[in-house]
């Protein structure tokens, strides 16, 4: 009985360790399986030519309006896979937004490819999840949590380049000043920007003189240009050009304006940053001390931690706490968010 102990206890702790170790090698396997799948079906998409060349050589916006049109025509150069995925969701009404949500981003990537990384992800986070805990509701939590990833990956490289194209505005605006009352017409000039700027405003000026030279007028490459960066003050650029380019004016004295009052909403901005900063600070405290105190208190005691997430009543309480965190986030965040 002495010695059949050691052994019933070694064969338990086998069978215990076994069944993770074989979901965890599940888990593995199939999140290299769909990663593979993405990146093969990827390079099928891609064809000879690389993303940036295709986004260099058509523009993003118009190229959106008239999707069927240019889905068809890039079918006829795809693999037959490829171009059967690409009618198939050009076809839903979806697809245009994740077209434009990319372009904004200045992602290059496709919308077939967008989805098939929502997929990838979706799986992935899902199965490890399902693997370390081994129970159904985090693991729909993980899936959950892989779907908004890729969203939420977009929307930061879209605020990023919002802010950055903000702050460069009025040096924008300057040297598009300086090169009107120099003589140059307003193409030339927004030109001149798009080489002397750094990203993203050379880029995205870049795409409008590109469009303006694929037969694109200037009224509709700067309309493309203000829903790919949307900012009130760009908005207000764009329309007094638009006006200008119709009725006639001093383009340049009309800038310095605008130029003028950007400047100093920015300096109102920048107190307003500076008076909330306390307030912002005790909105990113408040929301992730919960979870932290949360892991604290899992380290310590995992037995005591588990409890909350067995199958039950019990889901309650850190569901409720999950929402009512996320309800307070949003809450503080329109408190301290002024409009100027």
């Amino acid at each position: 009985m002495v010695s059949a102990l050691p052994t019933g206890m070694r064969a338990s702790s086998h069978g215990e360790d076994e069944p993770l170790g074989l979901v965890l090698g599940v888990a593995v396997f199939i999140g290299l399986a769909v990663i593979a799948a993405f990146i093969g079906l990827g390079r099928i998409i891609e064809g000879k030519d690389s993303v940036k060349d295709r986004l260099d050589a058509l523009t993003p916006l118009p190229a959106i309006e008239d999707a069927p049109a240019a889905t068809e025509q890039q079918d006829k150069e795809l693999h037959p896979l490829a171009g059967r995925l690409n009618r198939v969701i050009s076809r839903q009404a979806f697809a245009a937004s994740i077209a434009t949500e990319l372009a904004r981003a200045n992602l290059p990537l496709t919308v077939p490819e967008y989805i098939l990384l929502n997929i990838a992800s979706v799986c992935v986070l899902s199965l490890l999840v399902l693997a370390l805990s081994r129970q159904l509701v985090l693991a729909v939590i993980g899936g959950v949590a892989g779907f908004a990833l890729p969203g939420l990956y977009v929307r930061r490289k879209q605020s990023q380049r919002m802010v950055a194209f903000q702050d460069q505005l009025v040096d924008s605006l300057t040297l598009l000043m300086g090169s009107l009352r120099s003589g140059y017409g307003m193409t030339i000039a927004m030109d001149t920007v798009a080489k002397q700027m750094p990203p993203p405003t050379s880029e995205e000026f870049g795409r409008v003189v590109r469009e303006i030279g694929l037969g694109v007028s200037t009224t509709q490459a700067l309309a493309n240009l203000v829903r790919r960066i949307r900012s009130d003050d760009l908005d207000l650029v764009v329309t007094a050009i638009t006006i200008q380019h119709e009725i006639g004016g001093n383009l340049a004295n009309i800038l310095e304006t605008i130029t003028n009052t950007i400047r100093e909403r920015i300096r109102l901005k920048g107190q307003l940053r500076a008076l909330t900063a306390q307030q912002s600070l005790q909105r990113y405290v408040l929301t992730a001390l919960p979870f932290a105190l949360g892991g604290i208190i899992y380290v310590m005691n995992p037995r005591y931690m588990k409890t909350l997430f067995t199958p039950g009543f019990t889901l309650i309480i850190p569901i409720g706490a999950v929402v009512s965190i996320t309800i307070g986030y949003v809450i503080m965040g329109k408190l301290s968010n002024i409009e100027v």
